[in-house]
């Protein structure tokens, strides 16, 4: 086997050592930006996602509230997304902190999925703008117990705007909707 005079070690190893590296880079640019994962995946960090499972027994409600935006009927802060997670079904997501469409009062982006429950990788695929991290609050809550799971209504298409969608989706607080008689 050549030689490498100046470290008496084997070519071969440099070889597999730079493919080695060459391959894990690759690979961890592709994981990064291809999905998500709930564990963190092959880079954790700790600026990390979110996932909260509902169960028959304990149903799950997640709201996340903008902390700088106070009044008297909401002091902890306005809500600005709702959803009541299905049992068997969880709701992952993740905060970047610009891509929002408003550089003062949203410039950050939530991106979320609702999911079956216990799914660890896959596409963040709907984008909501929000506040900065400074300003947002995340309060979970359980609706009363047991709660039966819904059938899959993937197949279904509805229009109108309170029309239920296929999945659970983000609402206002049902003490700001307004009557459909004014």
């Amino acid at each position: 086997m050549p030689m490498n005079a100046a470290t008496d070690r084997p070519f071969p190893r440099r070889i597999a050592a730079a493919t080695l590296l060459v391959s894990s880079a690759i690979f961890a640019g592709a994981v990064v930006t291809g999905c998500y994962s709930t564990s963190g995946g092959f880079m954790p960090h700790t600026d990390g996602g979110f996932t909260y499972e509902s169960t028959q027994l304990l149903p799950t409600t997640v709201m996340v509230l903008n902390s700088c935006d106070r009044s008297p009927s909401h002091p902890d802060g306005t809500p600005f997304f709702i959803m009541e997670i299905p049992p068997g079904k969880q709701l992952t997501f993740n905060f970047e902190a610009d891509g929002g469409d408003d550089p003062v009062n949203r410039p950050a982006r939530m991106m979320y999925s609702l999911w079956k429950k216990g799914t660890q990788t896959g596409t963040l695929e709907n984008i909501l703008s929000c506040p900065s991290a400074a300003c947002r609050k995340i309060v979970v809550s359980y609706r009363p117990a047991p709660e039966q799971a819904r059938p899959d209504e993937s197949y279904r298409l509805q229009a109108g705007s309170d029309a239920p969608g296929a999945v659970a989706q983000p609402r206002a607080p049902r003490t700001e909707r307004q009557s459909p008689d004014t």
